[in-house]
Formats: C-alpha cells, structure tokens, sequence
C-alpha cells in the first residue's frame, strides 16, 4: 500500500472540510449552518448510523468481551485528568481557569469528529471502539469536566466583576444522567439491545438508517469546514494556559494511551482507534457548558477553534505513524 491509498480517508475529510470552508467563505453557509449541521449529526446521523454500524458489526460474544475496552479509556482520561490538575498548579494557570483546563486535556471530541475520521481512516469496524471511547468520555465529562467548570463559574463572575454568583451543583445529578444519554449513546443502546436480543431491523428501517447515517462523514467535515472559516485565529494570544491545552491533545494524550496499551495488549484495532480519538481537538461541548454554567467561555471557544485547526495536520500524522508502524 502507498502513501496515497493509506491516506485516501484522510484526503477525502480534507477535500469535505475545504469545501465546507470555502461555501461558507461564498455566503452558503454561516454560524447558524454549522449549529443546524452538528444538531443533525448528534440528534439524528449519528445515533441512526451507530444502530445499524454496531449491530453489523458486533456479536452477542463480542459484547460480553468488551470489558477492557470499556477500562482502558477510563484509566485514560482519569490519568489525564491528573495530569492536567498537576500541569495547572505547576504552571500557575489562573484559578477561574482551572476546571475547563482540566476538561479540555482529557475531553476530545471523539464523537462528532472521532466517529467519522476513524471510519473514514479504518472502516466500519472501528466505529465500536470509537463508541466505547465516547460513551466513557461523555460519562467523565458530565460528571468531573461540568463540575470543574461550574467550579470556575463564582471566580470567573468575581473577576469580571458580577456580583452574581453561580450555584455549584453536585458531581451527581439528574442533569448528569440527562447529558451523559446523549442520542449518539442512546443509539449504541439501541444498538446493543438488538445485539444482544438477536433482532434484526425490518429492510425498509434498515435502509432509512442506512441513508441517514451516511449524512454522518460530510455534516461533520462542513461544520469543521464552517468552524475554521469563522474561527479568529488571528486574535488568539498564546498564553501558557492556551499551549498546556494543544500539548495535553496532540502530545500527552496519545503518549498515555501508547504507555497503557504497553503494558496491557489489547487489540490492535482498538490501540489504533483509541490513539486518534486521544488525539483529537477539545470537544465542542466544553465551550457550550462553560457558556451554560457561567465560567471563562470565550478561552475554551479559542482553545477549541485552535486544536480544531491543528487537527488538519495532527490526524494525518498520527494516522502516517500508526499505518507504517512507526507507533
């Protein structure tokens, strides 16, 4: 296999993320385009496409194996999330800051943009192991990432001057159970369920999945596409907290997954999945919850345009390193 067929996946994500940058550079599509286009992958291409991808794909014996893969991304994010308290302290990040740094090195966005580029780079049967990476993900975030940064709120309302302070809510709550059911982790659910029950959709569902989710791939390359196009690079200042952040995603987080899967073998396929899903930019959500809860909003939304640029480079080199065996 050449250089080019390896990376054939990632040249068509580059080809849809151009083409979403330049339509929004024409006037087709804006900030509302790229809100519609990510409401319709998590709430409806997603889900259907995480239904009819792992019901294809796993078996009833598969799923009562996958107990390390559920592990490992665990160990992960809970040793990046040390990290990044430890990184916080050492390098004085200010303490308004301190909950969304924390989030942002452990919280990719291993859905939107995870499920689509692992597909796209290793074909339908990466997407279980993308999922289980997610699912724990999402349960880490909604619990330790949304109180970090609700933790931030009171400091950051203090330093900007608002009297208002923000309530501190519990790490457990029916919030949380709320957000963590996501649709995309409703669909693995479904998904699951089917498995396990041995059932099999009736064609005509099957078919409208099918359709469906193959909206997956280019709605989230647009909304990439729309997002680096409206992203003010230009006006970002690379403070110390700011470069922690690219360091943790691009750097640290593939770095501890390589050290786990060191000492614990796992799938070769898994190992893979979960290297680029460590490497990817911060998750969307940690802007938007900050935004909800008060905290320093406008520094994550930076943080997050910024990784997602660098994205376009990191992706094909980790990919280039894993298909040639040089990771």
């Amino acid at each position: 296999m050449n250089i080019f067929e390896s990376l054939s996946g990632v040249i068509s994500c580059m080809l849809m993320i151009g083409l979403g940058y330049l339509l929004t550079r024409k006037g087709w599509f804006n900030e509302e385009t790229g809100r519609l286009f990510s409401r319709l992958a998590m709430g409806v291409a997603i889900p259907v496409y995480m239904i009819v991808s792992i019901s294809r794909t796993y078996t009833r014996q598969d799923l009562l194996q996958a107990g390390i893969a559920l592990a490992l991304p665990a160990v992960l994010m809970l040793v990046l999330y040390a990290i990044g308290d430890v990184a916080a302290r050492l390098f004085a990040i200010p303490e308004h800051r301190v909950g969304g740094f924390r989030t942002m090195t452990f919280a990719s966005n291993s859905g939107f943009i995870g499920f689509p580029v692992n597909v796209a780079l290793f074909g339908e049967q990466a997407l279980p192991y993308a999922v289980i990476y997610y699912l724990v993900q999402s349960f880490m975030f909604w619990t330790l990432g949304a109180y970090g940064l609700s933790v931030d709120a009171p400091k950051f309302l203090k330093l900007s001057g608002n009297a208002a302070m923000a309530a501190i809510p519990p790490v457990f709550s029916m919030t949380t159970v709320r957000n963590v059911m996501s649709p995309p982790l409703i669909g693995s659910v479904v998904a699951v369920g089917l498995i396990l029950g041995e059932i099999t959709l009736p064609k005509f569902i099957d078919s409208t999945f099918v359709y469906l989710g193959g909206l997956t791939t280019p709605l989230a390359m647009f909304f990439l596409g729309i997002a680096i196009y409206l992203a003010d690079l230009r006006s970002i200042r690379f403070s110390r907290d700011i470069w922690g952040v690219v360091a943790a995603r691009f750097f640290v987080a593939p770095a501890v997954v390589l050290a786990i899967t060191a000492l614990v073998p796992v799938p070769e396929l898994m190992r893979k999945v979960f290297i680029i899903e460590a490497a990817m930019p911060v998750m969307v959500q940690v802007s938007i919850t900050a935004r909800a809860y008060n905290a320093d909003a406008n520094y994550i939304a930076v943080t997050t345009a910024l990784t997602t640029v660098m994205a376009l480079v990191t992706i094909p080199f980790y990919f280039l390193l894993l298909n040639f065996g040089v990771l």
